[in-house]
């Protein structure tokens, strides 16, 4: 049986991701300051949607522990 060479698949990986890495570089539609420039804008969209995502679920948790709070309470002073 042949024992597979992980450097092999290790160095493959590697001589592929650098060459990938030159054609898209040699195919890109726009300079690297202005890729730059879209993609930090395109994060900071993402990174306010995301901020605003998640303050709605913080408020729709705190609504739901509050009714199941209040649910609880009720049930504790009907058992008494």
């Amino acid at each position: 049986m042949n024992e597979e060479n992980p450097m092999k698949y290790a160095l493959s990986f590697l001589l592929g991701a650098a060459m990938g890495a030159a054609v898209a570089l040699l195919f890109a539609p726009s300079s690297g300051e202005e890729l730059r420039t879209n993609l930090k804008t395109q994060a900071d969209t993402q990174y306010a949607r995301l901020q605003d995502e998640y303050q709605k679920g913080m408020q729709e948790m705190h609504a739901k522990m509050d009714k199941m709070s209040s649910e609880l309470q009720a049930m504790a002073n009907r058992a008494q």
